[in-house]
């Protein structure tokens, strides 16, 4: 079966990925409301959804409850400990987070970086996230807002999946620390030491760095959370 694609821009809800934009997790403000439209009054019933939720309502939260739990720690490390803390956080830190949103909400979700751009070399992009990402590119060239990029797959899935869902991350001020061409040398130091093979500098304010994806996997809720495991990749 062809795969059927639904693409919109995200208005507010945006700042979903800005919450994760800044951080290259091994995968990859906390009171924000993800941006879910119409779907959180009328949700859609399904064989795979037998909760009643619709499966992007699921996505959207578990990239909200990611986005926030790891925007928070991030937070505390450099405040405590500088920015070369955040590097430590991502290494380390992220892929816990990402395992236990994961089990919560029933999927599997990371990060993946364009092409030739990644930090992480897991988190080099294929199949799927790579096409959507040549076309996120494509839209910011011209003239989109890379934070508007979103991606929602609901046909043609493998077994397994009933939702994927694929939003753009943007370059924002806070990320030229890490990300930007003018890292610090203690900064630079602690990427080296985690990621030798580092080409996730140079960018740009605006710029697309990559893009956060959720695969949804069926199940209903036990106590407002799904309760699968996924890959962290």
């Amino acid at each position: 079966m062809k795969s059927s694609y639904r693409r919109r821009l995200a208005p507010a809800g945006a700042a979903l990925l800005v919450l994760a934009g800044c951080a290259d997790a091994a995968l990859e403000p906390n009171a924000m409301k993800p941006d879910i439209g119409s779907d959180a009054d009328t949700p859609i019933v399904t064989t795979a959804n037998p909760d009643g939720r619709d499966p992007e309502v699921r996505a959207r939260a578990a990239a909200l409850d990611f986005s926030g739990k790891l925007r928070g720690t991030l937070q505390q490390a450099i405040q405590s400990d500088g920015v070369e803390a955040a590097v430590d956080v991502c290494k380390i830190a992220a892929p816990q987070i990402a395992e236990q949103v994961m089990l919560e909400h029933g999927v599997r979700l990371g990060r993946v970086a364009l092409p030739g751009r990644n930090r992480n070399p897991r988190q080099a992009a294929d199949g799927w996230q790579l096409g959507a990402l040549q076309d996120f590119q494509a839209a910011v060239e011209r003239g989109g807002a890379a934070a508007e990029q979103v991606m929602v797959q609901r046909d043609g899935l493998p077994d397994g999946v009933v939702l994927r869902m694929i939003r753009g991350i943007e370059t924002e001020t806070g990320c030229l620390a890490c990300h930007g061409s003018a890292v610090a040398p203690s900064v630079r130091e602690a990427i080296a030491r985690h990621y030798p093979g580092d080409a996730a500098t140079g960018f740009e304010i605006g710029d697309l760095r990559g893009a956060l994806w959720v695969e949804v996997l069926p199940g209903a809720a036990q106590d407002g959370s799904d309760r699968h495991r996924g890959d962290a990749r």
